[in-house]
């Protein structure tokens, strides 16, 4: 069978898994549709999508050990694509508006074995009023965001063909590269040894700064209890009210992302402020696409940094305030390179790692040395997904969690329509308290929009 080397992040996404743990780390896209589609179709469209993304179809493999003890790992297909593994159907027509529901939460829920199937699975529900349900369940270690949604157009053409019973293009079959996780970057060999080298810097800076001012922890910081459900509130944002955000950030000299992130931390602080806990610094991982800009790389992978934005809420308050100051601190972490230095040197590290020793530091971390995670996909808009008989209405993201990240919020745009999706681990946080947070930041949004409106 074809077989492909792990990279950096494939391994850390496998780490990041474990069942005993509740730990999944599957993102599901759940698409909306008006009309149903035809389950034979989707299964035919899954079959295309394996030979143009033939990792889809793959197992990891552990080389040179068991799935505890080996260093190195392989993704390896068939030329067959296993469909019944990859696709199952529920016709819920006759079924109470619960049912649907109840599917999403299992589905969240389901946790993917690599070592024994494949990464992908689609679960189709015809559901009453001819509408439907499309879940697009993904290991994290398959791919990013960026490629998951320019994977999705790929799969509603395939869809299309397959209920007008017509063959795709060789070109739509053509295979979508998965290139390795290095070749994004514009360095040569002794750039990449400096910046590794230099990575060591940047933790030794980092422990510099807890040392002086220790990370606060956050309410959703403290468990390590992650056997609970996999749930999402999900905020859908107007075309206006999107329109008025952007506005008023770019009015106080920033951009919607930074006033976003910052909304995030400054929701944080209030609400764990009002439940007890003394914040006075913080920090989060906001996603950085590694990709390079300006010509052409398509990758089915993980091509992500993170820039870590670092908050003294004892000088720092309000979005007007902290929204700069994060803005200053990734400037200067990419004037220094800091994001690639701390990749290229986690890298290096955990490629040395035994899998067991990896999930150890990922799982039994005495500490909190991250307490927000915030992604921004709004920039990459998900094109509008339809055919004969069917249109999705909205696309919706649920992302698992780890230690000690209980709380996450993705930002998602599909055919013009944002979407706030506020993950959490319900052992850790209840619906109840994370709607009390989505009041907060909107509350905050809302007082900045109207301070800058009116300045």
């Amino acid at each position: 069978m074809p077989t492909q080397a792990f990279e950096y992040l494939d391994k850390a996404c496998l780490a990041a898994t474990s069942g005993p743990l509740g730990c999944s780390n599957a993102p599901t896209w759940e698409l909306l549709i008006a009309g149903q589609p035809s389950p034979d179709a989707v299964r035919q469209a899954l079959r295309w999508l394996c030979v143009a993304y033939p990792t889809c179809a793959a197992i990891v493999v552990p080389q040179g050990g068991t799935a505890d003890s080996a260093k190195q790992f392989a993704w390896s297909w068939p030329d067959t694509p296993p469909i019944d593994q990859l696709f199952e159907f529920h016709d819920l027509r006759e079924q109470p508006a619960e049912a649907a529901d109840r599917l999403r939460d299992a589905v969240h829920d389901r946790f993917l074995d690599l070592l024994t199937r494949p990464p992908l699975q689609l679960i189709l529900a015809w559901l009453p009023e001819q509408r439907a349900r499309l879940f697009v369940k993904q290991h994290h270690g398959l791919a990013d965001g960026r490629a998951m949604i320019e994977m999705l157009p790929d799969l509603a053409a395939f869809l299309n063909h397959a209920q007008a019973g017509t063959q795709p293009m060789p070109q739509q079959l053509a295979v979508i590269p998965r290139l390795p996780e290095l070749s994004a970057f514009d360095l040569t060999p002794w750039q990449r040894r400096w910046l590794l080298l230099a990575g060591i810097g940047e933790y030794i800076r980092s422990a510099f700064v807890t040392l002086r001012r220790p990370l606060s922890v956050l309410k959703q910081n403290v468990s390590l209890d992650y056997s609970g459900g996999n749930r999402t509130l999900h905020v859908p944002l107007s075309a206006g009210q999107l329109q008025a955000w952007k506005d008023a950030a770019r009015r106080a000299g920033g951009n919607l992302n930074w006033m976003m992130a910052a909304a995030f931390m400054v929701a944080n602080q209030r609400w764990n402020e009002a439940q007890g806990v003394h914040v006075t610094r913080m920090n989060a991982t906001t996603a950085a696409e590694t990709r390079p800009r300006g010509k052409p790389f398509r990758s089915f992978a993980n091509h992500l940094a993170f820039h870590i934005p670092d908050i003294d809420f004892t000088r720092f308050h309000g979005i007007a305030d902290v929204m700069p100051e994060i803005q200053r601190q990734v400037k200067a972490q990419n004037d220094r390179r800091a994001h690639l230095k701390r990749y290229l040197f986690e890298r290096w590290f955990a490629l040395t790692l035994k899998m067991a020793d990896f999930r150890k530091l990922l799982f039994t971390s005495p500490r909190t040395v991250v307490n927000l995670n915030f992604s921004n996909v709004l920039a990459i808009p998900i094109p509008r997904l339809e055919g004969p008989g069917w249109q999705v209405t909205d696309v919706r993201v649920s992302t698992p969690l780890i230690p000690r990240t209980a709380i996450v919020l993705t930002l998602t745009n599909y055919d013009g329509a944002a979407t706030l999706n506020f993950n959490f681990k319900a052992s850790v946080a209840s619906q109840a308290e994370v709607q009390q947070l989505i009041d907060v930041f909107l509350a905050e949004v809302a007082e900045f929009v109207s301070a800058q409106a009116a300045s």
